[in-house]
């Protein structure tokens, strides 16, 4: 009890509550371009392969520099999502109040090619007020970065959002109250290894898509993500990188830089607010209750989704997810789609997109722009 005590005091001390001096701080940055930390520099054939890999997406497009040579390409390529791990731009303003993402538009304007350098220039797009039901008053950031090569010539253009909370809020909601960690028996293990057989026949590949084969209505087959564990979440780091990641005295200088950064946990010892995905007592805090997932993780899913169906040859040209709720450690999801609009002067497929988890909840939804090859 006194470790907790002494924890709420130093969040309080810190800046937890959302105060209005604050908020014009924060105002303040919107329009000021900054580059932000990355952990990819340069999107190399290892990095690709890293960042594919950590989504469970092991299309030889973007593993095998030698498959790529025989596509329209001429080389290997990187999953549209790829870029996030070049830059991603995290809450910003408003230290020790909790982050909670919620989505990005992603507008991507050239394929990503293996050797290719990177730079991530970010800036506050807007802040808005918003009422939740999950935590109250709340703000929602919109940061908007691009993505440049060598020459300047702009590759991607990312809106992400997230909404911050203070803590205490959230605990207060209730929202997620009543989930319990999922058991699996052997039919539902049986469902879903069946659903991942089914997931590595459906890639589509070096099979072409034609846009006049595709019809309003047509189904995205499924791609499955579960049960999710602690692992998945390492494996989605190793690929998309970290900020708050950090080993001893690195991570004791980071928070003497930012204070906000740190937060004791109950044996008295200071950590970073991203265990969250790895730890249910941090969780249980804000709301939730256990450990969840990351939600550019679940958004690289979508990505998998969409190249398995269009194939080697299609190019997304824009990616805009909306994360609704976390999905927990032991949940299992399937996202899907169907095709709802064609541009023919574009050769355009329109695509809507959800992620539905084992207990039949809607935890995000998306929509995708895909450019096909015309016959």
């Amino acid at each position: 009890m006194q470790a907790e005590a002494k924890q709420e005091g130093d969040e309080a001390s810190s800046g937890v509550l959302i105060t209005e001096e604050a908020l014009a701080q924060v105002r303040e940055e919107i329009g000021r371009a900054y580059k932000i930390p990355q952990y990819n520099s340069v999107a190399t054939p290892d990095a690709i392969r890293h960042y594919a890999l950590g989504m469970g997406d092991d299309n030889p497009l973007w593993i095998d520099p030698e498959y790529g040579v025989g596509t329209r390409w001429g080389q290997m390529i990187a999953p549209s999502l790829f870029i996030m791990s070049c830059g991603f731009p995290r809450s910003r303003g408003l230290p020790g109040v909790h982050g909670l993402f919620t989505g990005i538009d992603l507008h991507c304007h050239e394929p990503i090619k293996a050797g290719t350098p990177i730079t991530a220039m970010c800036s506050l797009y807007k802040l808005e007020e918003k009422q939740g039901r999950y935590a109250g008053r709340q703000f929602q950031q919109v940061f908007e970065t691009n993505y440049s090569d060598d020459n300047g010539k702009v590759l991607s253009t990312l809106y992400s959002h997230n909404f911050r909370t203070e803590r205490k809020g959230g605990k207060s909601g209730g929202k997620y109250a009543g989930i319990e960690r999922q058991h699996y028996d052997d039919a539902m293990r049986a469902r879903i290894e069946a659903d991942l057989d089914a997931e590595k026949r459906n890639r589509r590949g070096a099979e072409t898509l034609y846009f006049e084969d595709v019809k309003v209505g047509d189904k995205i087959p499924a791609v499955v993500k579960g049960p999710l564990t602690v692992t998945d979440c390492i494996c989605f780091l190793m690929g998309f990188g970290y900020i708050f990641v950090k080993a001893h005295r690195q991570a004791y200088e980071f928070r003497k830089r930012h204070p906000g950064a740190g937060i004791l946990d109950n044996y008295g010892v200071w950590d970073i607010p991203e265990r969250v995905h790895w730890e249910d007592d941090l969780p249980k805090q804000i709301g939730m209750p256990a450990a969840y997932d990351y939600g550019p993780q679940r958004i690289g899913w979508f990505d998998h989704c969409v190249s398995d169906w269009k194939g080697d040859d299609g190019f997304t040209r824009r990616l805009s997810v909306r994360v609704s709720a976390p999905n927990f450690i032991g949940d299992t999801t399937w996202i899907s789609g169907t095709v709802t609009r064609l541009d023919p002067e574009a050769g355009v497929a329109f695509i809507d997109l959800e992620a539905i988890d084992q207990r039949g909840r809607i935890n995000s939804t998306g929509q995708a722009e895909v450019v096909l090859q015309r016959r």
